[in-house]
């Protein structure tokens, strides 16, 4: 008896697209490697071996973990943050406006795991000179979006920022890249990310007792 068996063949990954997913599973496992062990805590070793691949294929794509570290933010929350600027200057009214923003946070990191990444780079760089120098570009492009973004805000309020607005932005930066420590007793000793509604709650507050533009 003759078959005629039909089987279907999983299109080959071009070059380029193996090195995609590479990319993406070697990213997807420092996330969690550095949240749960820090940066020093951390080896490409064992980011490599948690995504399924060699040591050799770690080095195919990055100089060192540092360098995966800094790509991690400069592909999700540079982005992140670029978007949050454009929400500003849509249409949305202020109400509106503020509410997406907690609620893009959430959606955002809803583990916190960037939280403990983001206090994670800020202190690795305080430690390490020359790690330091490579993160400030970052920072900075990060701590100059952020204005933007709380300056525009401001704007659509009609109010003035009540202290100087690079002081009140690198406030709600680190309260963004803050952790609580679990609650006495608790059963479990994971650090827990400030909640997004709590910087959406502060910016309220502070926009309500800023003076008007006059």
């Amino acid at each position: 008896m003759n078959l005629n068996l039909k089987t279907s063949s999983t299109p080959r990954l071009s070059r380029d697209e193996r090195r995609q997913q590479t990319l993406t599973a070697l990213r997807e496992s420092a996330l969690r490697e550095f949240a749960r062990f820090g940066v020093s805590g951390t080896s490409a070793e064992r980011i490599a071996e948690a995504a399924g691949f060699s040591r050799g294929a770690f080095y195919a794509n990055f100089e060192n973990k540092q360098a995966l570290l800094l790509d991690l933010i400069g592909e999700r929350i540079t982005t992140e943050q670029v978007s949050w600027l454009e929400l500003t200057e849509s249409g949305l009214d202020l109400e509106t406006l503020l509410d997406t923003f907690n609620d893009r946070s959430m959606r955002f990191d809803p583990d916190g795991l960037w939280s403990m990444i983001s206090a994670e780079t800020y202190l690795y760089a305080l430690r390490d000179p020359a790690f330091a120098e490579q993160y400030r570009a970052y920072h900075d492009s990060i701590r100059t979006a952020f204005t933007h973004i709380i300056s525009n805000l401001f704007k659509r309020a009609g109010k003035r920022p009540p202290v100087p607005l690079e002081d009140l932005c690198d406030a709600f930066l680190a309260i963004s890249r803050s952790v609580r420590l679990p609650a006495a007793g608790s059963a479990s000793m994971v650090p827990q990310p400030m909640p997004p509604e709590l910087l959406i709650t502060l910016l309220r507050g502070v926009m309500a007792i800023a003076p008007n533009v006059d």
